[in-house]
């Protein structure tokens, strides 16, 4: 059961191996950046889909126009 809730042995910084504290800054970071990514994907989402649309019409007609 100790392996599974580890939390307690987070609670000292100073006793931590340079492994746990990378691993300790992840689960803390991670949640942000999920946060920062949904944040901006649902700003910007349908302005990235017309790029993406647009950069495939634009290679089918030159696709088209260069075959020899």
């Amino acid at each position: 059961m100790r392996k599974i809730f580890q939390w307690q042995e987070y609670l000292n910084w100073r006793d931590l191996s340079p492994q746990q504290r990378i691993n300790l800054k992840r689960a803390f970071l991670f949640p942000l950046l999920a946060y920062l990514v949904y944040s901006f994907l649902e700003k910007f989402t349908f302005p990235i889909l017309i790029i993406i649309a647009f950069y495939f019409f634009i290679k089918y007609k030159n696709n088209n126009k260069i075959r020899k």
